[in-house]
């Protein structure tokens, strides 16, 4: 994400980040107690492509991706995926990217785009006290809009879901930074984990059922560690 829309979205959710850490408003919002289904039978939901990136924090603060442990972080958070899948009995399917007509493909992609910034809007205004829209009136009332048909019908889903994790692990340098101003009594930060998850439903475009993760640990490089990750974002909505 590049230009001033980019640094914008970073900043508020920063700000979002900084407020979460320190404990607010519980972590699951749903527009619906169960996730809706015709008789005797189990809704599919499509795995949207992952939104998710790994960095590397250098002594001076500065983020660099690396593009190594994202893949990793990708192969195991899928991985994590089906096994929690299978152990509810949820019905999960690949998102294919070759269906659909050419403006389907291309709609699809840019709907996990507009996940990244709703989603970043919750966190804002659903979550960080005093920030509330006057418009949602205490609701959860959050929508990707009717484009969401383009995912409907090419993966023929009845549901989307869409997983944002931004991830981050001091380097050596940045960790001598952190002794350093911990002597000094200057508190350094060090790596954290962000994400946030929805379930969408694909004839409304309401996101239905959404979680954030915000917190100073997790690993995603590892399988076990990105399991556990997986089931702390999205093992309440696998149900």
């Amino acid at each position: 994400m590049r230009g001033w829309r980019g640094r914008l979205f970073c900043a508020l959710l920063g700000a979002a980040m900084a407020a979460l850490l320190a404990g607010c408003a519980a972590p699951v919002q749903r527009q619906a107690p169960e996730l809706r289904r015709e008789a005797g039978t189990t809704p599919t939901i499509v795995v949207m492509p992952l939104d998710v990136e790994l960095a590397e924090i250098t002594a001076g603060g500065v983020e660099e991706p690396r593009a190594e442990w994202t893949d990793a972080a990708l192969k195991h958070m899928r991985a994590a995926l089906d096994a929690e899948a299978q152990a509810r009995g949820v019905k999960l399917v690949e998102f294919v990217p070759e269906r659909g007509t050419p403006d389907d493909r291309e709609t699809s992609i840019d709907l996990i785009k507009l996940h990244r910034a709703v989603g970043g809007a919750v966190l804002v205004h659903q979550y960080l006290e005093g920030l509330a829209l006057p418009s949602k009136d205490g609701k959860f009332d959050w929508s990707l809009g009717p484009s969401v048909a383009a995912i409907s019908r090419s993966q023929h889903a009845d549901y989307a879901l869409f997983l944002f994790v931004r991830d981050s692990y001091a380097s050596a340098g940045r960790v001598a930074m952190i002794v350093v101003g911990a002597l000094l009594g200057v508190g350094v930060p060090g790596g954290s984990q962000v994400g946030f998850a929805s379930v969408v439903d694909l004839k409304t475009g309401d996101i239905v059922w959404f979680n954030r993760l915000v917190r100073g640990q997790g690993d995603l490089r590892t399988p076990d560690a990105a399991a556990e990750t997986v089931r702390a974002l999205v093992s309440d909505a696998l149900k």
